[in-house]
């Protein structure tokens, strides 16, 4: 048996930015944002005014929380308006009952191995297109929200308070909205662990080289022939 290799052009370079930028952004929020709601390292002795540690923890969180929401802001308008047939928005149509049909069952039953073929795709499989609808769209605009109205809450009558503030009181208060936005942040690494398998088997059993193509932008499609 011989191999034909076929290399298809999939993740563009916007696409490849947005991804490695959201990750990185994500590893220091869930850092930061865990060190804020439970510091490791007990202020010293003496006056609080000059104990600027958890000052640098929080600069160093809404810094990287502003560069996740331009960055979230930069992908939406690609899969709006890019020209890339895999980086939009364009195959995903959870709404149609036709969507949940048979690639998507086909799909669930390949991931729990109830199924010997492999369902080929090049951009996202339906099943993916799902996880990154529910985890990453909706989790990130959660985050978002509640983050810039407990950000509001730092100056009373600014643009986020002003804008976002009314999340205070629809979660029932400071408390519950700082609670919500912590138990949030734990979809991302439970998502990463989703994420990372779907990923490495997708590289083991169709070779499509799935973890290099969001380097390099290529996905394999690799098939038999005989020799």
């Amino acid at each position: 048996m011989g191999r034909i290799i076929e290399e298809i052009y999939v993740w563009r370079l916007p696409v490849r930015f947005y991804h490695w930028v959201n990750a990185l952004c994500t590893v220091i929020l869930l850092v930061t944002g865990m060190y804020i709601a439970a510091p490791l390292v007990n202020p010293p002795l003496g006056e609080a005014v000059w104990y600027k540690g958890m000052a640098w923890w929080r600069y160093v969180h809404f810094l990287t929380a502003f560069i996740f929401i331009a960055n979230f802001l930069f992908r939406m308008y690609w899969a709006l308006f890019g020209n890339d047939k895999y980086g939009r928005f364009g195959g995903f149509r959870p709404w149609a009952p036709s969507w949940w049909g048979t690639p998507f069952k086909e799909q669930v039953q390949s991931y729990l191995f109830l199924r010997v073929d492999e369902p080929n795709y090049v951009g996202h499989n339906p099943v993916a297109a799902l996880a990154h609808f529910i985890f990453i769209f909706c989790g990130s605009l959660f985050m978002i929200f509640t983050g810039l109205a407990m950000y509001g809450e730092n100056n009373p009558g600014g643009f986020c308070e002003t804008f976002f503030g009314w999340m205070i009181p629809m979660f029932g208060g400071s408390f519950t909205l700082h609670f919500a936005h912590h138990l949030g942040s734990w979809i991302f690494p439970i998502y990463l662990v989703v994420h990372l398998y779907a990923v490495f088997r997708h590289d083991v059993v169709d070779r499509t080289s799935v973890t290099s193509s969001i380097i390099t932008g290529y996905k394999h499609k690799v098939e038999e022939e005989p020799v």
